[in-house]
């Protein structure tokens, strides 16, 4: 829809402010606006309502910036440009392959969006195959070039619909990756998810939560590959605020066991290790 047209029309109608009051009503502090941060901008050719595509961009930034004056905004696939309006991003935190597309259509092995309660879509885990699983998080072809752009301006997250369970076979990688990353995991909660993962889940935060309030509003100063087949690798935040190691690969390298990851914030005595697999089973 045409950003020209709802800025023209909201002192009059007050399409955005009812949405936004509407979606809030029921007291949360954190939006999500899908899209508006992508990127994909239009021009638009309707009497009265003409823009540029520059004007398109310049008019989002508007709406996101009334948004966050009062609230904690996201939107989806965020680029640079909106970094300034956004708290956070969910799409990016993901190499996303086109084989992806593909298996979330077929609803019978994805999960559709029911029962209401539990949607199949975000509760049902899928195993992803072989070459879509590699494309998307194997570690040793990853570099963290949004981290190392954007860690200090907003806090970056995997597609909404990838929550952590969804995908079981990729767990340990997913929270290594994570820790090294220093982003949050995506959760989606009912429950019995909670009733039987609840302590998986409790320990992953309470391992990451530290961190982040250290680092989160860092800049990744250090990216490093420690082995050869890059299945040790190391960044650093703030010049040594949080220094992370991931060990993805099956040996011990350097005292760091294999699928753990060891975080050392400036002042700690001792690195704080995590082995994710063993939280679950």
């Amino acid at each position: 829809m045409s950003s020209r047209a709802f800025e023209k029309a909201e002192p009059r109608e007050h399409y955005l402010a009812d949405r936004t009051r509407s979606m809030v009503a029921n007291g949360a502090d954190s939006y999500f606006l899908d899209v508006d941060a992508t990127g994909e901008v239009f021009r638009d050719h309707g009497e009265g309502h003409e823009m540029t595509k520059a004007e398109d961009r310049d008019m989002r930034l508007a709406r996101m910036g009334r948004l966050s004056k009062d609230l904690v905004l996201g939107s989806e696939s965020a680029q640079s440009w909106a970094n300034g309006v956004l708290a956070f991003n969910h799409g990016s935190g993901t190499p996303v392959a086109d084989g992806l597309w593909k298996l979330e259509r077929d609803k019978e092995q994805w999960g559709g969006y029911y029962p209401a309660k539990a949607p199949g879509a975000f509760f049902q885990p899928v195993s992803l195959p072989e070459e879509l699983a590699t494309a998307m998080y194997d570690p040793r072809y990853r570099i963290p070039l949004y981290e190392t752009a954007l860690h200090e301006s907003l806090v970056n997250a995997e597609r909404w619909e990838l929550s952590y369970d969804k995908l079981p076979e990729q767990k340990t990688t997913r929270s290594l990756l994570a820790m090294l990353y220093n982003t949050p995991l995506n959760y989606v909660l009912d429950g019995p998810t909670l009733e039987q993962n609840g302590a998986e889940l409790a320990a992953l935060q309470t391992y990451f939560s530290p961190l982040h309030r250290a680092a989160g509003t860092q800049r990744m100063t250090s990216f490093a590959w420690l082995t050869a087949d890059r299945d040790v690798q190391r960044t650093v935040f703030g010049g040594g605020a949080l220094t992370v190691t991931a060990n993805f690969g099956t040996t011990t390298h350097d005292g760091l066991p294999a699928q753990c990851v060891d975080a050392q914030l400036r002042n700690d005595a001792q690195p704080r290790r995590l082995c994710p697999a063993r939280l679950s089973g």
